[in-house]
């Protein structure tokens, strides 16, 4: 363990642990966003009917909630009544599915939606909407540049492509310079008031941090990760059958404002893997470049895996913090 990763600055410690045991170059995602493909893997089997329509987009440069606010003006529905299965990133070309509720509305020619940055390259008819979390994993394709040294590139590879990498949630999940969990803690203790959205921004970044804590305790204290192992989404235990650990409590105890977030919003206690294996792994290297293929679950970042090879530092967008820093 000789290398930390460290998130914008903020007033917690947002510095983690990672499991590396060599140095790591820097390298530069997201020069473009091209350089950043994600693909949601997902196979509907669209019934052709009914009064919802699924929408395959590309869309580059986009924020999907922006794009979800498009559909709907354009569609002449609310933006509830727009479906999607998962957020991208903005700054990248992504592929995912949107569905749109007509009901007795007429279907607008989608041909003509413009939107910039955005293309439809399918859509038909179906008889539900869209939910959270309904695809089964992400495709990606990545571009990392500017690499500093390509001494321990592949053998930081091979060691992530067999062993896995610590399933950290990404800086993203706290905004820009740690601001979900600054305005978080502010929300929590009745300092602001927050939009539902808000409200669902600062749970999720409280959680994640709280969640990375604990993975970063288990690897500092030397234990091994292994696929059978998981952590804390904090909320309410069920007895006898999901509960918390002694030092999983420790860590919520220390973080009052967060603890005292979750109870209100009665939010249950869930567990996810501390160890992620990506699927379908391939790389090829380049003069200072890397290409990079694989394949990950619903939830996982894509970030934390590079971030595993790679000292980052983006291109584009808010992510010029470091996301690790070397020690």
């Amino acid at each position: 363990m000789s290398e930390v990763r460290s998130l914008p600055e903020s007033q917690f410690n947002l510095v983690f642990p990672c499991i590396a045991d060599l140095p790591r170059p820097a390298g530069v995602i997201k020069t473009k966003e091209e350089d950043f493909f994600v693909e949601e893997v997902m196979n509907p089997e669209l019934s052709g009917e009914g009064e919802h329509v699924w929408l395959w987009l590309e869309k580059n440069g986009q924020n999907t909630e922006y794009v979800a606010g498009q559909l709907a003006r354009f569609s002449h529905v609310k933006k509830v009544d727009v479906g999607l299965s998962g957020l991208k990133d903005r700054w990248a070309l992504t592929r995912q599915w949107f569905s749109v509720y007509l009901g007795n509305k007429p279907e607008p020619n989608w041909n003509e939606f413009e939107c910039e940055g955005v293309k439809v390259l399918s859509y038909q008819r179906h008889n539900k909407k869209l939910r959270r979390g309904e695809h089964s994993a992400n495709f990606f394709r990545l571009v990392v540049r500017n690499i500093d040294n390509m001494a321990n590139v592949e053998a930081l590879l091979l060691q992530v492509r067999d062993k896995g990498f610590p399933n950290y949630f990404g800086p993203q999940r706290f905004g820009f310079d740690g601001a979900n969990l600054d305005r978080g803690v502010q929300y929590f203790e009745g300092k602001i008031k927050a939009s539902k959205s808000q409200r669902s921004f600062y749970l999720s970044a409280a959680r994640s941090y709280l969640y990375n804590l604990n993975l970063a305790s288990l690897i500092e204290s030397g234990d091994d990760l292994s696929a059978d192992l998981s952590g804390p989404l904090y909320g309410d235990e069920t007895p006898g059958s999901n509960e918390l650990t002694e030092p999983e409590k420790e860590i919520l105890e220390a973080h009052p404002a967060f603890k005292k977030g979750i109870h209100q919003n009665r939010l249950r206690l869930e567990r996810r893997p501390y160890l992620v294996v990506p699927e379908a792994m391939s790389w090829s290297m380049g003069e200072a470049e890397l290409e990079l293929e694989f394949q990950l679950p619903t939830g996982v970042f894509a970030t934390s895996l590079l971030a595993e090879v790679f000292n980052l530092s983006q291109g584009l967008g808010e992510g010029n913090q470091g996301m690790r820093s070397t020690r």
